[in-house]
């Protein structure tokens, strides 16, 4: 967590020589500098993430789809750990729930992808809460899950963010990206959902969080474009809100009972335009996430 250092000012008086301390500056709210914290559990685990050396973020994202399409059951997991005051290390797995449409109705289960990453972060002059990181990322399928659970590609994405507060006072942080996409094949079959790209490619995301009493609001907008990577000139670009509701705020017993744990319902939606036209759509999420810190 970041520390606003206050600072005090000596003002020696002639008559008296006594030294008469000033007031000190105004502090930053602590529970904004917890916001700012908590971004990557938010809106994008690659954001700054401060924490003392050897804290450690545990999560899960449960997703559960319509049984009447096949889809069961998916878990994304994995860990962050501070290995360094400034630099943090990830690794996470995929796992699955199946019903087989194309095989008697069969019940399949197994992992179908693996992720590992490196982070460091670092504080800059501005506002408190300021910072930047840079980091890469290494994604790969795993087994042989269902098509419509992976594409087929190996991928390492190098990645740099920024993050800024805009307004304390209305507790707003702004955030930008930008990385890179590069593929490999493996041996799964490709499989391409709509508006993928189907290269390497340079993306980038700018946007601005909002805190209130009970939610966070998130606005973001993303670009992709395969043109300096590729062969192929494409682009693809999308708005996306999302409203996050992190559970201890509606329960605030959950703080005191439990609180290293945070339980967050994030509702979003997105507009998206790229090679195969416009799509929209909506969805829900849940993730359970068990920090070091309180």
């Amino acid at each position: 967590m970041l520390a606003l250092p206050c600072v005090f000012s000596l003002e020696a008086r002639s008559d008296t020589m006594t030294p008469t301390p000033a007031a000190p500056a105004p502090a930053v709210e602590p529970g904004f500098l917890g916001f700012v914290d908590r971004l990557p559990e938010f809106v994008d685990t690659n954001l700054p993430f401060f924490a003392p050396r050897g804290a450690y973020w545990f999560y899960a994202r449960p997703r559960i789809g319509n049984p009447l399409d096949g889809k069961y059951f998916r878990l994304d997991a994995g860990m962050w750990v501070k290995v360094t005051k400034a630099i943090d290390f990830n690794i996470g797995a995929q796992s699955y729930l199946w019903r087989d449409q194309t095989v008697n109705d069969a019940t399949r289960w197994g992992f179908n992808g693996a992720t590992t990453g490196i982070k460091y972060n670092r504080s800059l002059p501005g506002p408190i809460g300021t910072a930047m990181s840079v980091g890469l990322n290494f994604s790969t399928p795993i087994g042989r899950p269902p098509s419509s659970l992976s594409d087929g590609f190996r991928r390492t994405d190098p990645f740099f963010t920024y993050t800024r507060p805009l307004s304390v006072r209305l507790r707003v942080v702004g955030f930008a990206s930008v990385g890179a996409d590069m593929l490999a094949h493996t041996s799964l079959p490709n499989s391409y959902g709509k508006n993928a790209l189907h290269s390497n490619s340079l993306n980038g995301a700018v946007g601005a969080t909002r805190e209130f009493r009970y939610f966070a609001v998130t606005a973001s907008l993303n670009g992709a474009t395969t043109a300096l990577m590729s062969k192929h000139a494409l682009q693809v670009f999308s708005v996306n809100p999302q409203v996050t509701i992190p559970a201890e705020n509606i329960f605030p017993a959950l703080c005191a009972k439990l609180p290293h744990w945070h339980f967050n319902l994030s509702l979003s939606a997105h507009a998206t335009t790229g090679p195969d036209g416009r799509q929209y759509g909506a969805g829900s999420s849940v993730s359970v996430n068990f920090t070091s810190r309180k």
